[in-house]
């Protein structure tokens, strides 16, 4: 009688311990959270966006100009602060997959750089 005890006791602890790993494996993986507040810090202060002199239209037609797959289009332009500066990313699609982007300043308009642009 004690040994169906004992070995009913220690199932029940290598249950809770197997149950206590796999708990905390899922915690330290990280369960995707909400990202608004990520994406709130990403955003650019009211004041910056006064200097910029380059519109998102402009940005597109000049990243355009650098694209050198051919049949490759450039999409919709995110502003955003790289750096200290405020740059316009602007994807390179083929196909409707990204191959790349092309970062224009917003305040010149110069080819920053970036995958399917060029210096």
């Amino acid at each position: 009688m004690i040994k169906k005890s004992t070995r009913l006791l220690v199932l029940l602890a290598v249950m809770l311990t197997v149950l206590t790993v796999v708990a905390l494996v899922l915690f330290a993986a990280g369960i995707p959270e909400n990202n608004t507040e990520d994406q709130e810090n990403q955003k650019i202060p009211e004041n910056n966006r006064t200097n910029v002199t380059i519109s998102p239209e402009e940005a597109q037609e000049i990243a355009a100009k650098f694209v050198k797959e051919t049949g490759a289009q450039v999409g919709t332009p995110q502003l955003s602060e790289i750096e200290g500066q405020l740059v316009y990313t602007v994807p390179v699609v083929s196909n409707g997959t990204s191959i790349g982007e092309i970062t224009i300043s917003a305040i010149t308009g110069k080819n920053m750089g970036g995958a399917g642009g060029v210096l």
